[in-house]
């Protein structure tokens, strides 16, 4: 009887500890289709403060803008076609440049060597032969690090990983417009623009999936054109139909 004992528990012993290691396994597993908000969120370049459009356009003058994020501490960074960041607070007061090496406004580019051992292990376990492109720590102490892959990975301030980044202001559509510089816009468009907004500067161009075109005005105002430069439509930065403006302007 002892012996059956015995024996009865350390099957049981095994069993459990096999259930154990399956849900670690299966955690794992759930982990990494987790999605984690990262902490910088992009926003259009229309919805701006008009003050951040107008700074721009003076003092950064044949420059446009590249990506726009609202940061988790509510300033706004935004990126130039040379690749200049500039910061600005919630109000769209300039605060400064970025100069991710001097770390000066919270989030701060790190080396691979600067990483927590558990991430690097994660990243090697999980995603084998991939190369990490960039890493950053945010403001809040997250690690948000972006891999050879286009993968983006958050960990908290421990290094644990929380998901798969997800910006979630980001429109999945707008992953595959193009930026382009205004020089480089149909004929038609340059011409429709300085007919009807004589007095504005192109502050974004950007070449949609579709072949459409999408204009934002130093004014706020965003245009749509089709693939041949006819116009279709405006807006302003509250999504608001501009489309009565530009008729107006055009009589």
């Amino acid at each position: 009887m002892k012996n059956l004992t015995t024996l009865t528990l350390t099957v049981c012993g095994l069993l459990l500890l096999s259930a154990c290691s399956s849900e670690e396994e299966n955690a794992t597993e759930d982990n990494l289709n987790a999605i984690a908000f990262t902490a910088d969120a992009h926003v259009r370049t229309s919805s701006l403060p008009q003050s951040i459009l107008e700074f721009i356009t003076n003092n950064y003058p044949g420059l446009t803008i590249i990506e726009a994020e609202v940061e988790d501490n509510n300033n706004f960074e935004i990126t130039l076609s040379d690749n200049t960041e500039l910061i600005f607070d919630s109000q769209g007061n300039f605060l400064g440049e970025d100069r991710d090496e001097e770390d000066d406004f919270g989030d701060e580019d790190l080396e691979v060597s600067e990483l927590p051992e558990n991430i690097l292990d994660f990243i090697d376990e999980h995603f084998p032969g991939v190369g990490i492109d960039e890493a950053e720590r945010e403001s809040n102490g997250h690690y948000e690090i972006e891999l050879d892959n286009g993968i983006e990975l958050i960990f908290d301030v421990n290094g644990n990983f929380l998901g798969i980044a997800h910006d979630e202001n980001e429109d999945d559509d707008d992953q595959d417009d193009t930026d382009i510089h205004p020089d480089n816009l149909p004929q038609a468009i340059k011409d429709y623009i300085s007919a009807n907004y004589p007095e504005e500067t192109i502050i974004e161009a950007e070449i949609e999936d579709d072949g459409s075109y999408e204009v934002t005005l130093d004014n706020g105002i965003e245009l749509e054109f089709d693939e041949d430069g006819n116009f279709v439509s405006a807006e302003d930065g509250n999504g608001e139909d501009d489309d009565d403006q530009g008729e107006d302007e055009n009589d």
